[in-house]
Parts: C-alpha cells; structure tokens; sequence
C-alpha cells in the first residue's frame, strides 16, 4: 500500500491542495487504501453528542454529524489515523471522549494570533475564525495552545456554564483513536500562514506518523 494515500470527508478544493500539493499525499475515495482520513470545516458540532444542551449561538448540522460519526467508525475498525482541521478537529474531539466550550470572545476577532506549543514552547501563527473551542477529554494529550484569554461559555448537561480563561485548545492528539485535532486552519494561503502549515506537517508525523 501506498504510505502516502488520503481520504478527506466533506473537504473543499483547499483541503485537496493541501494534502496533495503541499504535503504530497496521494487522493483516494477508498478508505481501505487510505493511511490517513481527514475530517475538514463547517459548523458546529451537534451538542447532543457530547451530552449537552445547545447553547443560544451553537448551529449544527445533525446530517452531517451522523454521516461523519460513520466515516469515524469506519477508520477505527480499520485502525487508520485520522486528523481533523477546524470543525473536524473539533468532531474528533468530541468522538474521542471530549466536548466543547460552546461560545467563547476572542477568537472570530483576530485573523491571526500566536499557538504555542507545549513540548517546545515553539510560537507559531494561526489562523483565528472561531466562535468555539475544544474542551479535552480525559485521554487528550494538550498538544499546543494559545492565550487569548476572553470568556467562555458551555453547557455541562443542562446546566449552562461561564468562566474567563488564558488557556485556548489549539491542537490536541487522543492516542487511544488515533486523532489530532487541530482548530486552526492549514489550508489557508498567504506568507503569514506558511509556519502553520510546517508545523501541521511536523505534528502529522510526529503523532500519526505520516
């Protein structure tokens, strides 16, 4: 098998230059020969899979959700790493045992900020678009974050939750499914973005392997 071939669900156009221009993988549509599966953007993941109510500024797609939830299922019983960018590493979060912070203040209003990540201390630029972040599970290994501070707002069940925060989940890795999750947004051209997409690279094969 080529050590090389991707299946990416619900991607655009960016998402296939990415993998095969910038990172060379070689696009398939067979998840048998794939070596790794890709889980791209949209909206926000349905709360009703990880136990909560809806917050007033969640919107979700459940058709969406309950076609990749299969897509996710499928690459476990094959036992292929998967990584998800922006909603989907934030649906591999959620399908790996965590949730979500379902509104938060600062990250839909910087087109840029810094990650940085936990080992190294490295600095890196991301992209900043969103309006919600992971919350890890028990299993999560914190692979990177930022400190952008702002409020918080989620949903533990039926009871609403609020707090201020300097700790942002950027990029997270379960070992136990094979996922990283990384919110920001590789895909994305332009010089500002170019140390993202390194650094995504170098997280692909220091905790996927590929």
């Amino acid at each position: 098998m080529d050590k090389r071939n991707v299946m990416i669900i619900n991607g655009s156009g960016e998402y296939r230059r990415l993998f095969t221009e910038y990172l060379g993988f070689n696009l398939v549509d067979d998840m048998s020969i794939a070596n790794l599966v890709v889980f791209t953007g949209g909206e926000d993941v349905s709360p009703s899979f990880y136990g909560a109510d809806v917050h007033p500024r969640t919107y979700s797609n459940p058709y969406r959700d309950v076609e990749e939830a299969r897509w996710f299922e499928i690459a476990r019983e094959l036992d292929i790493p998967m990584v998800g960018i922006c909603r989907g590493g934030q649906f591999l979060n959620v399908m790996s045992g965590g949730s979500m912070y379902q509104h938060v203040s600062k990250h839909a209003l910087h087109g840029c900020h810094d990650a940085i990540d936990c080992e190294t201390g490295q600095h890196i630029a991301v992209s900043s678009t969103h309006h919600q972040m992971m919350k890890p599970g028990p299993d999560a290994h914190v692979v990177a974050v930022a400190t952008l501070g702002g409020f918080r707002e989620w949903y533990e069940g039926q009871v609403f939750k609020r707090d201020e925060s300097n700790t942002d989940y950027e990029v997270l890795y379960y070992d136990t499914t094979k996922c990283l999750c990384f919110q920001p947004h590789p895909e994305f051209t332009g010089a500002q973005f170019e140390h993202m997409k390194e650094y995504f690279q170098q997280c692909l094969l220091k905790y996927l392997g590929v």
